[in-house]
């Protein structure tokens, strides 16, 4: 937590050797490749060197609040229950878009620069919806022979892993197409549920020779998404993860594999009231270049420089209660983005200003002629709730 300056009792990610960048490092290293970041403190790669195969799995949105919470309420016996965990930090933002992006190359978002659901691309002149490729309205990002992967240039240390690689994922996210943007991953195999998970990393560690996978489940956070963090079919939900990671554990003997089990951040309940609609904020949107990119609980906006003065009073009046705003080159500086050489086009991503939210409290944008969706469950700010991830690794000789 910051004890000073403009980002005074916030979280930022532990990018000292605490983070999922060095995670990615230790888990690159111990399979042959390279990467210019640190090991990561508490599982470095010298532990992950001797097994055969290396299964990271990523639930999405378990971060260590919410799996505090599953435990003291007695839930999560079979697998979280019955084995220590770690407490380590994810990327900055604490969202989906620019956490799964690390644990698909080992770049930090400052490397990568996919740092929002919601991207601004200003030399495409949009805010992308970037994991579906489609503009923020939704219509097709660019054409069918555009070529993402020159266009995003997103560098990958997880390419230069010699092992065997695989990557596992839910329904069609193995070939949606931004896929081609990080990884090339030979190995694509898709499931529709837990038990197909379970079946197909076991199968997948069974092979002959090392291996490794990145394995992902998303559908905690949707639920949390649509319900809230603490919604009964969240917490069902949860035990069907524990009775899941139990079976795999079980499957898993005999293979001599490492399951390390994380997420890609935790989140936190924010009231449909206390979620502001950024485009109905009166005066707001006549002191933006382009509509704000970012997610519920953190949002990039792009000043135009004759309206700085009128934006802060628009901001004094009607946002501060809400949110803090920083600027984004203080962000920048305090290297919330992670280390590594910055990419290229990481500048221009981030705002002019920064709304981070205060607790309780979140934001969206919703253009002219879509339908305004508040989610129950939100994440990208600097809570530790947000910031915080449990970390789970077991041997499986």
């Amino acid at each position: 937590m910051h004890t000073e300056g403009p980002l005074r009792g916030l979280w930022v990610p532990d990018y000292g050797g605490g983070s999922t960048v060095e995670l990615m490092a230790s888990i690159i290293r111990s399979r042959g490749g390279r990467s210019p970041h640190a090991d990561l403190d508490v599982l470095p790669a010298a532990a992950l060197a001797d097994v055969k195969s290396v299964l990271y799995l990523v639930v999405d949105g378990l971060g260590l609040w919410q799996l505090g919470r599953h435990l003291r309420a007695g839930q999560g016996q079979r697998f979280f229950a019955a084995h220590p965990h770690e407490a380590i930090s994810t990327v900055f933002p604490a969202t989906t878009a620019a956490a799964v992006t690390t644990f698909d190359t080992g770049a930090s978002p400052s490397e990568h620069g996919i740092l929002s659901w919601f991207l601004h691309l200003p030399d495409h002149g949009c805010i992308a919806t970037v994991l579906r490729t489609t503009t923020r309205i939704g219509t097709p990002l660019f054409p069918a022979d555009y070529d993402m992967q020159a266009y995003y240039a997103v560098p990958s240390y997880v390419a230069s892993v010699t092992d065997t690689m695989g990557l596992l994922s839910w329904g069609e996210i193995p070939n949606v197409p931004f896929g081609k943007v990080g990884t090339r991953w030979a190995d694509r195999r898709r499931y529709d549920d837990l038990a197909g998970m379970v079946a197909t990393a076991a199968a997948f560690a069974a092979e002959p020779g090392r291996r490794l996978a990145y394995v992902y489940w998303p559908r905690y956070d949707g639920l949390c998404h649509e319900r809230g963090c603490t919604d009964p079919e969240v917490d069902a939900h949860f035990d069907a993860i524990d009775e899941a990671l139990a079976q795999l554990v079980a499957r898993l003997a005999g293979t001599d594999t490492m399951l390390v089990v994380l997420a890609d951040h935790g989140l936190v309940d924010v009231p449909a009231e206390r979620c502001i609609d950024l485009a109905k904020v009166p005066g707001l949107a006549e002191c933006l270049a382009t509509a704000p990119a970012g997610d519920q609980r953190q949002m990039s906006l792009f000043v135009r420089p004759r309206k700085q003065e009128a934006f802060a009073r628009v901001f004094d009046q009607y946002l501060a209660h809400a949110c803090r705003a920083v600027p984004g080159e203080v962000l920048l500086e305090a290297g919330v983005y992670g280390p590594g050489v910055p990419h290229p086009a990481l500048e221009s991503r981030v705002g002019d200003v920064v709304l981070l939210s205060h607790e309780g409290w979140g934001m969206i944008h919703t253009p002219p002629g879509t339908t305004q969706l508040v989610m129950s469950g939100s994440h990208g700010g600097m809570s530790p709730a947000e910031v915080r991830i449990p970390l789970f690794h077991v041997h499986c000789p």
